[in-house]
This record gives C-alpha cells, sequence and structure tokens, in this order.
C-alpha cells in the first residue's frame, strides 16, 4: 500500500481531472452544434464508402476540436510542479485550488 503523502497526491490529480470534465458536455455540446445541419457531397463509385471516409474523419476532427479545448495537461503539470509528485510538503488542498485558479497562466 502506499504512503497516504502519495494517496493523497494522486486524489489531486483526480480532483483536477473532474473540475475539468465538470463542463466536458457542454463542450462537446457546443463543438457539435457546429457540426450539426451540415450538408456534404459524398461523390465516388462507392459511396457508401466514400461516406464512411467523411465520417470518420468528421469524427476526428470533433475528437480533436473536443481534445484541444478539454485539455487538463497544463494543469496536471502544474499540480505535479507545485506538488513535487508528492515529494514535498505542499498541502494537497491548496496545490489542487492553486492548479484550478491558476492553469492557464502558469502552465509549463
Amino acid at each position: 500500500m502506499p504512503p497516504e503523502r502519495v494517496t493523497e497526491y494522486e486524489e489531486g490529480h483526480r480532483q483536477i481531472a473532474e473540475y475539468y470534465y465538470e463542463t466536458a458536455d457542454k463542450l462537446a455540446e457546443r463543438i457539435a452544434t457546429t457540426y450539426i445541419g451540415r450538408q456534404v457531397e459524398i461523390v465516388g463509385t462507392d459511396l457508401q464508402a466514400e461516406s464512411n471516409k467523411f465520417l470518420q474523419r468528421t469524427a476526428a476532427a470533433i475528437t480533436a476540436d473536443y481534445s484541444r479545448e478539454l485539455n487538463p495537461g497544463p494543469a496536471q503539470l502544474l499540480y505535479d510542479s507545485i506538488t513535487d509528485h508528492s515529494r514535498n510538503e505542499v498541502v494537497v488542498k491548496g496545490a489542487v485550488a492553486h492548479t484550478i485558479k491558476n492553469a492557464s497562466i502558469e502552465s509549463p
């Protein structure tokens, strides 16, 4: 069993992730609305294959948009920097609060 400090540190990572994913549904909805109702022309000898290619490209674009905008990675890196991966005496609760508040301006 890991030391309590490590467990608390990992709990901080979970809290940061939850913060970012709290509004992930709204982000997904906002991104999706830019695609809903679009009309496209599919051409080629195999329309089913061309349609599938188009849908795969569109799904990849939506996923890329979502990942780029959600992006909790920099906040997690900032938290790791603040806590030195649980090796220092920083209080996890304070580190999480600082990370959430300041990630957009302090992220490495």
